[in-house]
């Protein structure tokens, strides 16, 4: 039952979340990146190829790593399709809680920082494109969850879309502890963990009242 560590990673996250200050001139500078996005998404276009081609790339990335092997790749504006020679969830959920064009802009922000370089305004354009490019991930995640995925129907929608949930969140705090002195991520996934093992207790303690109470009693 994976249900109450969504609700205790949430709860975490909010927790993450709060510490930040709304006069933080860099959390303005995302919000920017953020809403300029959704703008883009509503009038202009939606950018299909573009998330397409980051879905099904983390998906051979997900191969790799399991220690499988790309049959096949492509791409196209209608859609895209990956062959592997294995599968298991996290290959077949990974592209939808691993932003990464977020990943390599927030990295590229990372080291820039780390090396105390780079004028100001290159700061703030990174700033505003890990904004943009976690909108667009989110929006276009939420709309392909619209749609009956064959990932998502193999592994399960509830459990699918419990550990997309969570995943998306950690990602989320992930980042923002690099750009945030305030959220640490280490605190994050400790408060994550004493909120969900609480949840657990009471449902705990719920089932063997009511068996007490109404099975054997």
């Amino acid at each position: 039952m994976i249900i109450p560590v969504a609700i205790g990673t949430a709860q975490a996250f909010g927790a993450a979340i709060s510490t930040i200050s709304f006069l933080n001139g860099v959390l303005h500078i995302l919000e920017r990146g953020v809403l300029l996005y959704v703008l883009f998404h509503i009038i202009v276009m939606r950018p299909v190829y573009i998330y397409v081609l980051a879905h099904e790339f983390v998906h051979v990335i997900a191969t790799w790593i399991c220690g499988g092997k790309v049959v096949s790749f492509s791409v196209k504006p209608s859609g895209g399709n990956v062959v592997t020679s294995k599968t298991n969830f996290f290959i077949e959920l990974s592209p939808y809680f691993v932003p990464l064009y977020t990943i390599i802009i927030g990295g590229i922000f990372a080291i820039m920082r780390s090396m105390g370089q780079g004028p100001v305004f290159q700061s703030e354009i990174l700033l505003f494109l890990i904004g943009a490019s976690l909108a667009m991930h989110l929006v276009m995640t939420a709309e392909a969850l619209r749609i009956q995925q064959p990932d998502i129907m193999k592994s399960g929608i509830m459990f699918s879309y419990a550990l997309i949930f969570i995943l998306n969140l950690v990602v989320v705090i992930a980042v923002f502890s690099i750009i945030f002195a305030d959220i640490k991520f280490a605190e994050f996934v400790r408060q994550a963990y004493n909120y969900s093992a609480h949840i657990y207790r009471l449902v705990y303690a719920k089932i063997l009242y009511l068996y007490a109470h109404y099975v054997k009693g």
